[in-house]
């Protein structure tokens, strides 16, 4: 903990005597006996044992250190040319003269250091193998390739002094990389060639996504603007600068940006009914949640209103239009583009407000969980960001720049020397340079989290089955990779057949609701409003194997089981689980708030059942005579900011062992020890409501989204009671 909170120390002593408008990350460590040199890895070595002297600074790579917080005690001092390597004493040496060199990272003790603060602000570097030393600058020799080694640590030795200072330039997520961004130079220009465009004002009063609600729109049109082409759209968010109206010309005319239209949009206030009384101030509500509905607002109500108003012929695609905005106007930028980033794909940051007014302090996780979508991203935080009740930008800002990092986004991420919101001007040139970069090519989605990596397959996107169904639910496969599934409304069940195309199975379908797939085949259904367990041959033909039970939905065991779930019906016992077997119906579990989708696990020992009106779906141990034990709530899904419940429905198990889940959110995937790892939406955000496994290699995705029908070929394959037993192994974190 001591080291901790010296490197936090540390740190901040360093940020409060930064260059404003700065980046931090990489710092350099110099010798308080000779403080016109720096440590460096000699002659920018990257081999083992490569020596440690100093030398007369440079601003080379190899003079920047940078520090990693280890065990509670330690940090390890990684060189920013190669961060592979550490900060060693050579073969763990413990006596005097041992030389320092860098080797392979392996957080062995002599790879760890203690940091010691003295009164002149610098530090000693102690070994976690031999405490008793420290780090020495030999004899104090005040010239370049002097040697640097272990000596016996006395506090007030200025040889084993270190002053430790930051450096500009670098940036957190270039220290972490070594692979510094070049500094953005803005292209030379005359300034008889920068534009002058018109603005105009107005107040939109019109909104029905934020009702009642008064806001200023300012309209920046460049002079570059004809109309023949639609033309790019900026959005920034809590309205009108003149200083990005001067910025737009400037990066129009150098043609780092399109002939881009500016809509500068304040947040929204409900006027007081009242002279003298406060009205309601809509910032919070419009900008902090994380809904779709600011996005709403932005494409369905003001862009077409400036359009039509200023006869504008602005671009309707995601590729060709940015958001912008600080603090909470940050977040609700980048809420925009994630919610709906084939409208906008383009997105500035500054000190976005990642914390917990309305939900947006999950965002760094949604990001990790969420399969990468199609955004590219310029994201700032501040020094001396703000702290409040809802927590600490400078941190959440951080879990963000990982998360990002995490799941393969196409991003920049600075920390800026400052207050909240610090340098969003100064950025702004470098942020639109970085965010235009190859316009008019489309932002491609990066390649998602390691688990989601381990599903997908690159370049196998959602493809459209069908639609203009009425109800499509209750998805089973049969063993060569066909999919059954019942169309409600309709009382019908359909088959998709290996060739993709869908086909009424049965016309007169007994008003199922769900349908499995026994170990021989056999089609199963089962009624919530009939009250009837049907079989199907393969011709289509029904016939009745029990009445009376009421289900939602059924599911085949190989031993010829079938477990049923229903929800009040006739049973007078709401959220139970029945088995039914050789013409016998059992009770084997009740007091489930709303039973939906069940499946198995491929070793065959353990059930789960979602809880409809919840985040959870239940985890059972099937008895040897398939009764149920050990009952536990035990996968935990996701639920959207905007959801009361996950709404959990179908369920299915590939071979391998994961498990998918049909949600309000798409198709979450699970880990066998239950919290969800990856959710992969479905293109137009629909509520799943069945999710299958199935086609000619068993390997395509189903999802069922009432009328509509997807899928995707992904590295999982199907699984039922037709499939042998299968040995599993815990999944990855």
């Amino acid at each position: 903990m001591r080291s901790f909170l010296l490197l936090t120390a540390l740190v901040l002593a360093a940020l409060t005597t930064g260059v404003a408008g700065e980046d931090w990350g990489a710092y350099s460590f110099v010798p308080a006996s000779a403080q016109d040199f720096v440590l460096e890895a000699v002659d920018g070595g990257t081999a083992e044992g490569t020596a440690v002297s100093i030398n007369a600074p440079a601003g080379k790579a190899h003079q920047k250190w940078i520090l990693v917080a280890k065990e509670a005690e330690f940090v390890e001092v990684k060189p920013a040319h190669a961060p592979s390597l550490a900060l060693t004493a050579a073969q763990n040496g413990t006596s005097n003269a041992t030389a320092i060199v860098l080797e392979q990272d392996s957080g062995m003790p002599s790879q760890l250091w203690a940091l010691n603060k003295h009164e002149n602000g610098s530090y000693s570097l102690l070994p976690k193998h031999t405490p008793g030393l420290g780090l020495d600058h030999f004899g104090g020799k005040r010239s370049a390739g002097a040697k640097i080694d272990l000596w016996t640590y006395q506090a007030t030795d200025p040889h084993l002094q270190w002053f430790i200072r930051p450096l500009a330039g670098s940036g957190i997520v270039e220290a972490k990389t070594a692979n510094p961004t070049p500094k953005y130079e803005p292209p030379a220009i005359r300034g008889e060639d920068i534009l002058p465009g018109t603005t105009k004002q107005f107040t939109f009063t019109q909104s029905k996504v934020f009702p009642g609600t008064v806001r200023e729109v300012t309209v920046f049109i460049p002079a570059q603007y004809d109309g023949k082409q639609p033309a790019c759209v900026y959005v920034k968010t809590d309205g009108f600068n003149p200083r990005e109206k001067t910025l737009l010309e400037t990066m129009i005319a150098t043609k780092e940006m399109p002939v881009t239209i500016g809509v500068f949009v304040r947040p929204g206030d409900l006027p007081a009914p009242m002279p003298g009384t406060l009205g309601r101030r809509n910032r919070d509500f419009e900008y902090d949640g994380v809904s779709d509905n600011n996005v709403r607002f932005l494409v369905d109500e003001l862009l077409p209103f400036v359009a039509q108003e200023y006869q504008l012929n602005l671009s309707t695609n995601g590729k060709d239009r940015c958001l912008s905005g600080g603090s909470s106007g940050g977040i609700a930028a980048f809420t925009a583009a994630w919610n709906r980033p084939e409208a906008f794909s383009r997105v500035y940051a500054a000190s976005g407000s990642w914390v917990a007014f309305r939900g947006g302090h999950e965002f760094p996780t949604m990001v990790r969980k969420f399969e990468a979508k199609p955004i590219r991203a310029f994201l700032t935080t501040a020094t001396h960001d703000m702290e409040n009740c809802a927590g600490d930008w400078f941190l959440l800002d951080q879990e963000m720049d990982n998360a990002l990092k995490f799941s393969g986004y196409e991003y920049q991420f600075r920390v800026i020397d400052g207050p909240h919101v610090a340098g969003y001007l100064e950025h702004w040139q470098e942020a639109m340079a970085y965010l235009w970069r190859g316009w008019p090519e489309r932002v491609k989605a990066g390649p998602s989290a390691p688990r989601a990596r381990e599903i997908l397959i690159p370049g196998e996107d959602w493809q459209l089955v069908a639609e203009g169904l009425k109800s499509t639910r209750g998805p089973a496969c049969n063993a060569s990779g066909e999919v059954f599934f019942a169309d409600t409304s309709a009382n019908k069940i359909h088959r998709i057949s290996l060739d993709g195309r869908v086909n009424v199975f049965a016309e007169d379908a007994a008003q199922a609701h769900c349908g499995t797939v026994g170990a021989d085949g056999t089609l199963f259904s089962i009624s919530e409003n009939s009250g009837k367990l049907m079989r199907y041959d393969a011709s289509g033909r029904g016939s009745v194997v029990m009445e009376g039970i009421f289900g939602h939905s059924i599911l085949a065991r190989p031993d010829g089981g079938l477990y049923v779930t229903s929800n009040e019906g006739n049973t007078g016992l709401p959220g139970t689980v029945w088995l039914v077997k050789d013409g016998k119906k059992t009770l084997v579990d009740s007091s489930i708030k709303f039973a939906t989708g069940m499946a198995y696990r491929p070793d065959q020992w353990l059930l789960s059942v979602a809880e409809g009106h919840s985040k959870w779906a239940y985890s059972y141990q099937i008895q040897a005579d398939s009764t149920l034990a050990n009952k536990e709530r035990f996968f935990h899904l996701f639920v959207a900011d905007w959801d009361d419940d996950a709404g959990p429905e179908s369920l299915c198990y590939s071979i391998e062992c994961r498990q998918f889940i049909a949600t309000r959110s798409g198709v979450q995937v699970s880990a066998d020890d239950g919290p969800t790892q990856v959710i992969l939406p479905v293109p137009d955000r629909s509520r799943v409501i069945g999710v299958c496994l199935g086609g000619p290699d068993k390997n395509a995705l189903f999802a069922f989204c009432d009328n509509r029908i997807w899928k995707r070929k992904i590295r999982q394959h199907a699984m039922g009671a037709f499939s042998p037993w299968t040995k599993i192994s815990g999944t990855n974190l």
